[in-house]
């Protein structure tokens, strides 16, 4: 059996190991996926059981995407552009870093049919997500980016690592404040974790700072409707929850851990997978998860990088 995790801190918040546990099974994979709470003292750790094959493969989300990196042994194309990893595959003992995040933004964005080419974006948030986001959107063709964040040298970060790739496309960078005009912008992309479960009474936004004519999207997919996306139904825009963007960066993770497994050689996806019936199933979970029924089915903890013990 091949072991997979996700690792992060917390994460009282992943839907992972239902999203994956749910794919093994409908494929008969012979595979088990767990999440593991891991601290920053711990990813070296990590590393170590992937090169000695106790993992075949590990999920990242936050606060990881870019700190995991100095333990890769390479990272790969789809990654190097955006500077943060969610997805290490494991070749011949050697770490690779890929970056699935960008392809499930692309899905998420055109599922709900908004048209990003020549839009004009503001991103709240300068971490791997927002790295994501901006990646995502210059290879979509965005006019105007601007992304905004509280912590300075994250902003300054982001904006050297895209700058010489932006080419036509004007992205910029500033310090959030209370006074934040989201008005010139199209599209408004919530990349941070504020409301986030169970912290769910926080919005990264105010419900002043959203207009009717926007389309609203939020990275956090648990709960699906989040705060911000409430408000911003309430006054009239359009949204996108990030349970979409979710579901197609854990496929495009699969098939890296299992090649032609997930999709055939033309890229159309295996009918076992039934993507409607997954986002139901997760839809469900979500919400046993937040009333409290349905916690042990949605997570599945695994073996703790500290100690080594299942718990």
């Amino acid at each position: 059996m091949k072991n997979f995790a996700v690792i992060g801190h917390p994460l009282s918040h992943t839907l992972s190991p239902a999203l994956h546990s749910h794919i093994f099974h409908r494929l008969s994979l012979d595979a088990r996926y767990q999440a593991l709470d891991t601290p920053p003292e711990g990813l070296a750790e990590v590393s170590r059981q992937l090169r000695q094959g106790d993992l075949a493969g590990i999920n990242i989300t936050l606060p990881h995407k870019t700190a995991f990196m100095e333990h890769l042994d390479m990272v790969a194309p789809d990654a190097a552009p955006v500077g943060a990893v969610n997805c290490v595959v494991v070749d011949q003992g050697r770490l690779i870093g890929h970056n699935t995040d960008v392809t499930g933004i692309q899905y998420a964005l055109r599922q709900a049919g908004f048209k990003v080419r020549g839009s004009s974006v503001l991103v709240v948030g300068a971490g791997g997500g927002g790295r994501a986001v901006v990646a995502a959107l210059l290879l979509l063709g965005a006019c105007h980016i601007c992304v905004v964040d509280c912590r300075k040298p994250a902003v300054q970060s982001l904006l050297a690592n895209f700058r010489e790739q932006a080419g036509s496309t004007t992205l910029e960078g500033r310090l959030i404040q209370p006074e934040l005009d989201t008005a010139p912008y199209q599209l408004l992309v919530n990349a941070t974790p504020v409301g986030m479960w169970p912290l769910t009474g926080e919005s990264s936004l105010r419900t002043d700072q959203l207009h009717g004519r926007q389309t609203v999207f939020d990275l956090v997919y648990h709960p699906e409707k989040t705060l911000l996306l409430q408000r911003a139904v309430g006054r009239g825009c359009r949204t996108v929850t990030g349970l979409d963007m979710f579901i197609a960066q854990g496929l495009a993770s699969l098939e890296h851990w299992f090649p032609d497994v997930i999709y055939n050689e033309v890229g159309e996806l295996n009918p076992g997978v039934e993507l409607a019936a997954l986002k139901a199933a997760l839809s469900a979970a979500i919400e046993d998860h937040a009333s409290g029924a349905g916690s042990s089915a949605l997570l599945r903890t695994g073996t703790t990088p500290q100690t080594g013990e299942t718990t």
